[in-house]
């Protein structure tokens, strides 16, 4: 992706009321893996799905920390920092909990763009016992099996299992749709039993609201901020022992201030500026 000779500086959020923005989040214990920032645009009528890398270095910290240290808040905040826009949603929801859902849904129906092949991820199904794979095209997912497919990462990068993740949203976006045709009686349980199994501000008479108004709208999915457009990869050094062994200079003409220690890998803005990630996310948004 070619970045622009000059980019704005985006001092205010977005605040449009006439689109919604909601902040997606899945956990596993205290950790927050996943971060996509969801816009609805009215005007469109398009479901605009971006994911955030958990390795975003964001304040001297990665942003997926946040959660854990200073609370759901502190974590929406955070990201609308970084995407530029205000959030006025949030649902953060731990991964058995989104096996479950799934389930309840009866299973979601995905098609994968490529072969997902992962050998240090055991599966086990029934007494037969494996590693994952899942070839390249059409799947119906169970809960497991779909929360399989979300969390894999070791032989693929975090942005594919980004994209991964959104086509799962998109399964249950569909799913949701052949049941809100019919039955709003079991939309209505459907989402008491969902919400109340979340970490939301969305009420009830709101999800149904939004669902009702919103079934229809077009998702616009796939759109990660990654290395492929405005991040570069860039290595922290830490005091303590990490995977990623690291030499590196205060100044690199005083051999003196060179060391050996270790370091954490994470994801910075090219050229360490943050409004690049908002105008990447403000293209996106708006079609750009």
């Amino acid at each position: 992706m070619d970045l622009p000779s000059f980019v704005p500086a985006y001092v205010e959020l977005v605040d449009d009321p006439e689109n919604l923005n909601v902040l997606l989040m899945g956990k596993n214990g205290s950790n927050v893996d996943t971060l996509i920032f969801a816009h609805v645009d009215s005007e469109d009528g398009q479901l605009v799905l971006i994911s955030i890398p958990r390795d975003l270095y964001y304040q001297n910290r990665k942003i997926n920390s946040i959660y854990a240290e200073k609370g759901v808040l502190a974590q929406v905040a955070a990201v609308e920092d970084v995407v530029g826009y205000k959030i006025q949603h949030y649902a953060l929801i731990d991964m058995y909990v989104f096996r479950d859902i799934v389930d309840d849904l009866g299973g979601v129906d995905v098609t994968l763009k490529e072969d997902l092949i992962d050998p240090t991820y055991k599966t086990c199904d029934g007494e037969v016992c494996s590693t994952l794979y899942y070839a390249a095209g059409f799947h119906h997912l169970n809960g497991t099996e779909a929360l399989r497919v979300a969390r894999s990462r070791h032989t693929t990068s975090d942005y594919s299992r980004a994209e991964r993740q959104q086509l799962i949203l998109q399964g249950i976006q569909e799913k949701l749709r052949t049941l809100g045709v019919g039955d709003t009686g079991t939309l209505f349980e459907l989402f008491a039993t969902v919400l109340g199994a979340l970490e939301t501000d969305i009420s009830l008479p709101q999800a149904t609201q939004y669902f009702l108004k919103y079934q229809s709208y077009e998702l616009d999915g796939g759109n990660v901020i990654s290395s492929a457009n405005v991040l570069q990869a860039v290595p922290v050094p830490v005091d303590y022992v990490t995977s990623h062994p690291l030499h590196w200079c205060e100044d690199e003409t005083k051999p003196e201030t060179c060391k050996d220690g270790y370091a954490i890998d994470t994801l910075q803005p090219q050229n360490h500026n943050w409004d690049l990630i908002r105008w990447y996310v403000n293209g996106v948004v708006e079609g750009d």
